[in-house]
């Protein structure tokens, strides 16, 4: 069975991933993200981002 629920989570996931991918190292870090984090999410692996740059 179709679940259109799902599909629009992973159509509105990979949307958000390409607009961080926009994003510059410095926003990224400020945010708490790395290019590295980006790569796991579009990978599509689970995982938390990474922590630590305060």
């Amino acid at each position: 069975m179709f679940d259109l629920t799902s599909f629009f989570r992973r159509a509105e996931r990979k949307r958000v991933i390409t607009d961080l991918m926009k994003f510059d190292d410095h926003l990224l870090r400020d945010i708490g993200l790395t290019r590295g984090d980006l790569a796991l999410m579009r990978a599509n692996r689970r995982g938390s981002p990474s922590r630590g740059h305060e």
